[in-house]
């Protein structure tokens, strides 16, 4: 915590939940240590207040406590630039909808100096962000970001681990001659996502390792992806095979089509990096 100026507020227990207060200076350097923090258990907050908005981090990633006052002064902007792609759990997105919440995450791209960060923002609506960089005041428009809710009722799982095959979705049955033509094309697409992934952006390997998000785009549940570049519809297949293979024999036929496909892979880290790609997948822990 001393690495990024932080200190120790307090510790608050509220009925079953447990909040980790901790007080910084800098609310960009507090984002980026709370990104590094793990919750594994619901019900447990880490949060850092700062003099620019409480950040905090629980189970389902990071997120703003509360839109700033100065955030709703829209007639005070410098430049405009639509909102990047989200960049916090979808069920915040859901929630801003609702109303139940005032604000989300996405990536905001400076109008004037081209810096990119995190920030929170309305949900179809426009609000103000200013650059950490350049101190430009961004009046980010989120019109272009659409949730639709597929269940209102969200299980523990993804229910695209559940369901039955959709139209257009690929038979990966578990015969012999089918399994070994999975198991090369996994490998394949595992091994094209190593290539490629150190020169994606932070914002790109944000979302490329966000399963909530990623089958929110699956379902169709956020618009924007209707024709995905090709980093991203790597990943999207490598977690559609995922589901497919729960459905079809769990996590057993999980992890021997892993395990297969290892065997073909050049690189031979499928095992080590595919926990990044199908958390949330049935009973599948990694």
């Amino acid at each position: 915590m001393a690495e990024f100026g932080l200190t120790v507020g307090g510790v608050e227990f509220n009925g079953q939940a447990s909040y980790l207060t901790l007080n910084g200076p800098d609310a960009e350097r507090a984002k980026e240590f709370l990104q590094g923090e793990f919750v594994d258990r619901e019900l447990y907050y880490v949060v850092v207040e700062t003099p620019d908005g409480v950040w905090g981090v629980d189970i389902e990633g990071l997120y703003l406590e509360n839109l700033r006052p100065w955030q709703l002064e829209t007639d005070s902007a410098d430049c405009g630039v639509p909102a990047g792609s989200i960049a916090g759990p979808t069920s915040a997105v859901q929630s801003a909808m609702r109303g139940s919440h005032n604000n989300f995450l996405v990536w905001v791209g400076c109008g004037r100096c081209e810096h990119r960060w995190i920030d929170g923002v309305r949900y179809q609506d426009k609000t103000l962000a200013r650059c950490p960089k350049c101190r430009a005041r961004n009046l980010v428009d989120s019109s272009n970001i659409t949730m639709y809710v597929v269940e209102d009722s969200p299980q523990a799982t993804s229910p695209l681990s559940t369901s039955g095959s959709g139209s257009g979705s690929e038979d990966h049955s578990a015969d012999e001659e089918r399994r070994a033509e999975v198991s090369a094309r996994f490998a394949s697409l595992m091994d094209a996502n190593q290539r490629h992934f150190g020169g994606l952006t932070d914002e790109q390997k944000a979302l490329a390792t966000d399963w909530r998000q990623l089958d929110a785009i699956i379902a169709g549940a956020v618009t924007g992806w209707e024709s995905p570049p090709d980093w991203l519809a790597r990943v999207l297949e490598i977690r559609k095979i995922g589901h497919q293979l729960n459905r079809e024999g769990g996590v057993r036929l999980m992890t021997e089509t892993i395990a297969q496909a290892e065997r073909v892979s050049e690189f031979r880290l499928i095992e080590a990096t595919i926990p990044l790609f199908w958390q949330g997948i049935g009973d599948w822990k990694g």
